[in-house]
């Protein structure tokens, strides 16, 4: 899979898509190169089945409804053209490890230089796998200089060995590409694909989560998409193959109707928690083949929504015991996607982990703050935060490569 790679110019427009199984989002942004200040100016919203649990099924649909949100998005914004877009990806195709590479420093000076930087990445990308993966993401969470770790950003610093550790993303090549092929028949180009669950991130975590250590959990339509973070950077993620729309189909079952109407009830009426039910609740459900809807107690309702929304919890929590980090969140879990918006979930979550939970969404972003100030907007807020992090900080490598170049060249002239 093939992705073009551009730089920030002093303001710049990104567009992040997040191509879920439920709803396709296009939000763009201008991004400012000086402050790093987001401010989101256009955000299109719109249905999709294209996709099952983070997998293209319709290619058509898909992009379809990838031109949808991004026209929606652009008239937001003023007609601006959207041309290229930070792609979100998840499935269970995904798969990640952590990794470690390592380069000697040469030269006279042996200064470690961006050139090093990206060398010792690529070398902590030299894994073994199966010929269908490919890396999508190779994020840097430490570096070593001479065995002195803890270094975040290692350039100009004198060295002989420089050490990186890694987390690798990776996932098939062929949903990759049936997702890249998608957004090239929407008329557009890919900068970037990112993992949802590290893209989300970016929206919704704190800094000083990241650093004491902090679980998100994203319950999106047809995946739960699971990220630690430990020491300011992504240590382990997962993707469950389980999310909102099994609830959905769980009701659709149970009470005998469509799964428009389940989808109307599930978020007009459901409960993670029954315990939020008070007596005599009732619900309107039209059920198929009847000509007029019926009356239901809401607690039938919930009987239906509880177990599954504990069952995605649990299974959560047993993906985050596999990271060995579980008992070392002190910031706890931070809850986000559309599912996670059912009353209750934040009180059965915290029962679930034994941690403090909280609903995470997006912020800082702009004018346009209240617009996607809900977990729906996680991601793709997320993905132009994730983007313009990482060119801006590129931007900041070059500069300080080019200060230091120059006043070299100032005490070169200056003293011979």
């Amino acid at each position: 899979m093939e992705v073009e790679e551009r730089r920030l110019s002093r303001k710049e427009y990104i567009a992040g898509l997040d191509i879920g199984t439920t709803k396709t989002c296009c939000i763009l942004a201008e991004v400012d190169a000086d402050t790093r200040a987001v401010e989101i100016v256009g955000v299109g919203l719109t249905p999709s089945d294209g996709l099952k649990k983070g997998v293209v099924v319709e290619l058509d649909t898909t992009s379809e409804a990838i031109r949808v949100a991004t026209d929606k998005a652009q008239q937001m914004a003023g007609n601006f053209a959207i041309k290229s877009v930070v792609v979100g990806v998840t499935g269970e195709h995904i798969s990640s490890l952590n990794s470690r590479g390592v380069v000697a420093i040469t030269g006279p000076d042996r200064e470690i230089k961006p050139a090093d930087v990206d060398r010792v990445i690529e070398a902590s990308k030299v894994i073994v796998l199966p010929p269908e993966q490919e890396i999508i993401q190779a994020i840097p969470r430490d570096f070593i200089v001479d065995g002195e770790e803890g270094v975040k950003d290692p350039i100009g610093m004198s060295a002989t060995r420089l050490e990186v550790e890694t987390h690798i993303v990776t996932g098939s090549s062929v949903f990759l590409d049936n997702i890249v092929k998608c957004v090239h028949r929407a008329g557009l180009s890919v900068d970037a694909t990112v993992l949802n669950s590290v893209a989300a991130g970016e929206a919704v975590l704190l800094d000083e989560e990241k650093q004491l250590g902090v679980a998100l959990v994203d319950i999106g339509g047809g995946t739960t998409d699971i990220a630690v973070f430990t020491g300011g950077e992504v240590y382990y993620t997962s993707v469950i193959p389980v999310g909102g729309n099994h609830v959905t189909n769980d009701i659709a079952i149970g009470l005998r109707t469509s799964r428009e109407e389940a989808e109307r009830v599930k978020k007009d009426y459901g409960a993670a928690d029954g315990s939020l039910v008070e007596p005599g609740q009732t619900f309107e459900v039209t059920q198929l083949g009847a000509a007029e809807p019926v009356e239901l107690p809401r607690d039938v309702l919930v009987r239906i929504t509880e177990p599954r929304m504990q069952e995605i919890l649990s299974m959560a929590r047993a993906e985050l015991a596999k990271s060995d980090r579980l008992e070392m969140l002190p910031a706890g879990v931070v809850l986000t996607g559309g599912a996670c918006q059912m009353p209750g979930t934040v009180e059965i979550a915290e029962k679930t982990f034994g941690l403090s939970v909280r609903l995470g969404v997006p912020r800082n972003v702009g004018a346009l703050s209240n617009t996607v100030a809900s977990p729906i907007y996680s991601t793709a807020v997320g993905l132009i935060k994730y983007a313009a992090r990482e060119q801006l900080g590129l931007q900041e490598r070059e500069k300080t490569v080019t200060l230091k170049q120059a006043i070299a060249s100032f005490f070169k002239r200056l003293f011979g």
